[in-house]
């Protein structure tokens, strides 16, 4: 359990999801924080299996108990190793910016790292600036791999009716640059330039709002751009925001163990 207190009085507790109410209050917190259709919201019965086969369902609780956050993870199998796949991570509306995420992001690798596990892997979508700056530079995570409307149509308010084009974001939870991260520095190593940077609008969610060819226009601009980088080797290793731009700094990667030039 991990407590965090804020500085207006209202204090929260990190943990397991432990009664079916607890596990059924994630199943509308998606409704709350996304806006899901009711065929898209991960169904209670979901939550309750990952309890019971080595995942997680981790919430973030108020004093009187309500749960205002959420992260569930399944386990996984990739390349010969186990590792955990977090299917979502969300705050309420109202009790964002004050560190939930990032302390249900640090309690599944506590849980993670409990159980042998040392990767945590998940999707988020790479036009979303405040998400790519949280998993890249917060957590220290990498991108390697573009999946392309990933998910088909996503009936939610902030899918707009796009593609859902994800990056898959890999943790490696022991590694260096996780361990900067964590620790409030820059995850890349060194001071060399990146050998790539592809730029995203800050402010992209307000563009497929009320301009929605311009934004599919710039998220398959993209898309290319990424795919044609990580065919070539590169991950994304770095973030940064300036202004109303936010940009992806790549580096040449190989998995660790494979050659000297890796991220690390």
């Amino acid at each position: 359990m991990t407590r965090l207190e804020m500085k207006d009085g209202l204090d929260y507790t990190i943990r397991p999801c432990e009664t079916r109410d607890e596990l059924a209050a994630c199943v509308k917190l998606q409704r709350a924080i996304w806006g899901y259709a009711e065929h898209e919201v991960y169904p209670l019965r979901l939550f309750l299996t990952l309890t019971k086969i080595g995942g997680h369902v981790l919430g973030a609780f108020t004093p009187d108990h309500n749960a205002v956050g959420f992260a569930a993870s399944m386990p996984a199998w990739r390349e010969g190793r186990r590792y955990y796949h977090s299917l979502s991570l969300g705050v309420l509306p109202g009790h964002e910016n004050r560190g939930l995420g990032r302390a249900l992001k640090l309690k599944q690798r506590e849980e993670a790292l409990r159980a042998g596990i040392d990767r945590i892997e998940w999707t988020y979508d790479p036009m979303q600036a405040k998400n790519a700056s949280f998993n890249i530079e917060r957590l220290g995570a990498i991108a390697r791999r573009y999946l392309p409307d990933h998910y088909g149509m996503v009936e939610s308010r902030l899918q707009q009716g796009l593609p859902s084009d994800r990056l898959l974001a890999e943790w490696r939870l022991k590694s260096p640059r996780t361990r900067r991260a964590l620790a409030g520095k820059t995850p890349r190593s060194g001071t060399t330039s990146p050998a790539a940077e592809v730029t995203i609008p800050t402010a992209f969610s307000s563009t497929a709002a009320t301009r929605p060819e311009e934004a599919r226009v710039g998220q398959l601009a993209v898309r290319a751009s990424l795919e044609k980088y990580f065919a070539h080797g590169l991950a994304i290793t770095g973030f940064t925001i300036e202004g109303g731009t936010g940009r992806y700094l790549l580096d040449p990667y190989s998995s660790p163990g494979q050659t000297p030039q890796q991220v690390r």
